[in-house]
């Protein structure tokens, strides 16, 4: 099936979200690059999302992936108001649990798309199961990691 306009914005748009995500993630917080590299994955990430709620290919009305982006946008949001009045931790939360979500979708979106599983209850089941595991092993990973960046950010 031939992409759409709107659909080869939509991957582009998640294309560059994923790396910039990723400067941002592994180089230093806080710093002129941290802060140019997080604007342009949250300018990305509000790309990625406006998209994704105008793409009704998949049954033609709102429907559950609607819902993730707005929460994706919602986070997006939260996390840059949370910087601009100096909750560094709010920020961190909101930004990597963005990036996560970001991560939980490509993972699910390539599943689905495997030909044995595509379409059907086995391609969303396993598309619930990535999600549940990319959410679950945040919440046990991301507040360990999120300690170690403020302490460095403090430090300096």
């Amino acid at each position: 099936m031939p992409i759409s306009s709107l659909g080869a914005a939509h991957v582009a748009a998640a294309l560059a979200a994923l790396a910039f995500g990723l400067l941002v993630f592994v180089l230093p917080k806080g710093t002129q690059m941290h802060r140019a590299m997080g604007f342009t994955y949250a300018v990305a990430m509000v790309a990625l999302n406006v998209a994704a709620l105008l793409i009704y290919r998949a049954n033609g009305h709102f429907g559950p992936f609607h819902l993730l982006a707005l929460l994706s946008l919602v986070l997006i949001i939260r996390g840059i108001i949370a910087v601009t009045r100096g909750q560094v931790g709010r920020h961190y939360q909101m930004m990597t649990f963005s990036y996560l979500g970001l991560l939980s979708a490509a993972v699910t979106q390539m599943l689905i798309q495997l030909p044995v599983l595509h379409g059907g209850f086995r391609g969303m089941a396993v598309g619930v199961a990535s999600a549940v595991l990319f959410t679950a092993g945040g919440a046990i990973i991301l507040p360990r990691l999120q300690r170690r960046a403020l302490a460095a950010v403090a430090a300096d």
